[in-house]
């Protein structure tokens, strides 16, 4: 690949479906050049002059009036993946880049797990990692989640997180959401299909669970809340 240079900005566009630019990591990269009076790494873009890798590094460098030094890559086959292998070398896509990447390609799937995500934030106002929104919504949580695989089960999320919603309430508890806690809750609901979400809410109002370091400790506090005075075996549940 041949190393070119230029300043004519205009020459260069972003894939909509690339991660979002953080200004942040722009500004730490003016400084670092300001520093050095220089950049290492080229930017790579394709034969259109679509950044492949380095568009936060462009945008560096355009505020500083500074020359660009790229490469161009021939693609060959999927954009998509070509963007995740390249940029994910050095910085590492969190799951929420890659549910957003597939959301603005079309894929429903991941559009509703980005939506649920923001309508909970909203609810409880306040940040919600996105893992916790990933798990409790699919069972893709790994490499088929980062393929563009993951399915979203609306039923199971809503469930889960309608339960913490109200324990919130409850509880005042910004721990409520706790990665042992939605994992314990969301075992206890797909082993026992009597599992009753409202039931399990009054429950809670009078006895507390605890949030452990371990989650099959969690789990036996939230059986042992639920199963809280309860005579008929058949009502019960089982960790």
């Amino acid at each position: 690949m041949q190393l070119r240079e230029t300043k004519d900005y205009s020459e260069f566009t972003y894939y909509p479906f690339n991660r979002t630019i953080d200004k942040k990591k722009v500004a730490k990269l003016k400084t670092s050049i300001s520093k050095t009076g220089q950049l290492i790494n080229p930017i790579i873009v394709d034969q259109q002059g679509n950044v492949i890798d380095g568009q936060h590094r462009l945008e560096a460098l355009k505020d500083m009036k500074m020359p660009v030094w790229y490469v161009i890559r021939k693609i060959n086959g999927s954009i998509i993946k070509e963007l995740i292998e390249t940029n994910n070398v050095l910085d590492k896509w969190k799951q929420i880049d890659f549910c957003k990447t597939y959301a603005d390609t079309g894929n429903k799937e991941y559009r509703y797990i980005l939506d649920a995500h923001y309508c909970w934030e909203k609810n409880f106002n306040r940040d919600i990692p996105f893992g916790r929104i990933v798990f409790a919504y699919t069972n893709s949580e790994g490499p088929k989640f980062k393929e563009g695989g993951a399915v979203y089960l609306k039923e199971q999320g809503d469930n889960i997180m309608d339960v913490f919603y109200e324990l919130d309430k409850i509880y005042d508890d910004r721990n409520i959401l706790h990665y042992n806690n939605i994992r314990s809750l969301k075992k206890l609901q797909l082993k026992n299909k009597h599992f009753n979400c409202d039931h399990f809410i009054e429950q809670c109002k009078k006895k507390k669970f605890n949030t452990y370091s371990t989650v099959e400790d969690t789990l036996d506090s939230m059986v042992s809340v639920y199963n809280y005075h309860i005579l008929n075996p058949s009502k019960k549940i089982k960790a």
